[in-house]
């Protein structure tokens, strides 16, 4: 699948589905069926819209991972710390 397949099917699991992605964007099912497929050349507003929606998906859920919180810091072991000590 070329990349704005990619980009397409994505953005659509993210809407809930084709008929969603449709209404969102505005368009016809069957011109996103020829993008999809790479029969037709996606257009730049489209485009657009479909990237900023799975932009602020990504955002969106990187703002929820809980590994974007500082980790915890630990003390570096020196040379003169006995192995027990660790």
């Amino acid at each position: 699948m070329a990349f704005q397949g990619k980009l397409l099917a994505r953005a659509a699991e993210i809407c809930g589905g084709w008929t969603a992605l449709c209404i969102r964007l505005g368009v016809e099912g069957h011109n996103m069926m020829l993008w999809v497929d790479a029969k037709a050349r996606l257009p730049q507003d489209v485009f657009l819209k479909a990237t900023d929606i799975v932009l602020e998906d990504d955002i969106a859920r990187a703002a929820q991972d809980r590994r974007a919180a500082p980790r915890a810091v630990h003390e570096v072991p020196t040379a003169s710390a006995s192995p027990a000590a660790l």
